[in-house]
This record gives structure tokens, sequence and C-alpha cells, in this order.
């Protein structure tokens, strides 16, 4: 796939390297994902993925390359700053605080919240206030959105995998991305959670939100994602859409091996 313009570019790699002493976990990756996109991102394990997605939001420090998000810099920012820029993440294993109620993990994942700074709580109480009052409408909405309303006071560890997962997508959302990268949403979760995991991806999608997804469901890739990126060995090996990754033979012999790729 050609790149777009770049006004088009939501978020630019280039080059990208990841070393963890002599082993190369991400190798000279660049590729794009344009604004308002569902991109899939595929490969077997130890491909680089979910090291790919730590370099990018800022959990592992690049050894070369650059990450541009709207064309800003990224490479030299913490996770923290990375998400006040609009880039969150979401984990194949859901990792949600297990005792605190779903509405509280909501609560904890608004970002700029003033009760956490030293003078505010004395001087402003009444934008705190305000803000907490802020917070809540919007995370009530958000479960609403999520399908979580009913689960909203029950402890997240009581959650099924499905529903930690939606949580998962549910705290990200409290800080308005506009790119959500999404390692593993389906694995774990029976089929009619995985739709409507899916469903509410289209929804924010058609709001003009972009999704990168990690995933190993190659029916649910071919079904929702274009384009397609697949990776193995730290390497970028191929781009495009589910027609040409169905027809590309290098990549279904070298690569996908027996995988069926014909989605069901």
């Amino acid at each position: 796939m050609k790149p777009s313009a770049s006004s088009d570019v939501l978020l630019d790699v280039r080059n990208l390297s990841k070393h963890y002493g002599d082993l190369t976990a991400v190798d000279d990756v660049s590729l794009t994902i344009e604004r308002g996109s569902i991109t899939g991102l595929i490969g077997p394990n130890g491909a680089g993925k979910s090291t790919l997605f730590e370099t990018i939001v800022g959990e592992a420090r690049c050894d070369q390359g650059s990450i541009l998000f709207n064309s800003k810099p990224l490479q030299t920012l913490t996770a923290d700053q990375v998400y006040r820029e609009g880039l969150a993440r979401t984990f194949q294993i859901p990792q949600p605080f297990p005792e605190m109620s779903v509405l509280d993990n909501l609560m904890l994942a608004a970002p700029g919240q003033l009760g956490e700074t030293f003078w505010a709580p004395i001087f402003r109480p009444g934008a705190i206030r305000k803000q907490e009052s802020e917070h809540l409408q919007r995370a009530h909405e958000i479960l609403e959105f999520t399908t979580l309303s009913k689960v909203a006071m029950l402890a997240a560890r009581n959650l099924s995998g499905g529903q930690q997962k939606l949580l998962e997508l549910a705290r990200v959302l409290m800080g308005k991305p506009e790119l959500i990268m999404l390692d593993e949403p389906a694995a774990g979760v029976n089929p009619a959670l995985t739709h409507i995991l899916m469903e509410r991806i289209h929804a924010l999608n058609d709001q003009g939100m972009s999704f990168l997804i990690i995933e190993h469901n190659m029916d649910l890739i071919m079904r929702h994602c274009q384009p397609i990126i697949a990776m193995a060995s730290g390497r970028v090996i191929f781009t495009g859409t589910a027609d040409e990754a169905m027809n590309c033979e290098e990549l279904l012999e070298s690569y996908l091996g027996d995988m069926d790729m014909v989605p069901a």
C-alpha cells in the first residue's frame, strides 16, 4: 500500500529498532497508520509485535529510528506523556485494578486530574468538584457505550475475560485518544463478547477514531482490518489489503504456513 498524503498519516514509524542484548526484537521497522483506519498487525509469537507496541507508546526506548504522531516526535516521551498526546494501548492480558470497582477503574484513568496536584485542593476545590463531576458523567457514558453499566459497581476481578477486555477499552477511552492500539483483543473472549467489542470499535471508528490491532484470530483480521501489516523476526514483511494477503503466495507459504486465512 502506498502512503497517503502526509495530512492523512496519523502515526509514522521510521526505521525503528529495539535490541535486548544480542536479541533484535524490532529490526528497522517502518510503517504508517492512516487517520481513520482500522489496521491489523499479524505475526507469529516472537515476531516483535508487542515490543513494537511498547516502543511506540513509550514503555520501552527505541535504539534507533523515529516515531511521529500527528507529526510530533514521540521517541523521547514517557508512556504518560504519549497517552496525553492521544495515543493509548490495551494489553493482551487485561491489567485493571482488581479490587477496585469497574467505575473507579475508569475514574482513575481520567487524565489531568486536578485533585492530584498539591495546591489545587487548597485553592481550587470548586474546580476539582466540577472536573470530578465531568469525569463521572463521561465514565457513565463510556460504561453504557461498552455495555458495562450493569457491572459498574462490581470489583474488576469479578468480570469475565471478555468483560475485562471491554474494561480495557473503556479505560483508555477516558483519555479521549485519537489512536488506540489493541493487543489481541479477542484472545480468551467468547464469540458474543468479541462481536460486541468489534461493534464498539467500528462505532468509534465511524466517529473518526483510529485503531492498530494485534490479533492471531485471522477471521477477525480479514473481516475488520484494512490494511494488514505482517511481521516476522522483528521485521515488516507485508503490507496490503486482506485480498492481497490471501493471494500472496510468499506470505502464505513462508509465514502463515497452514493457518486458515479464509474467513468462515
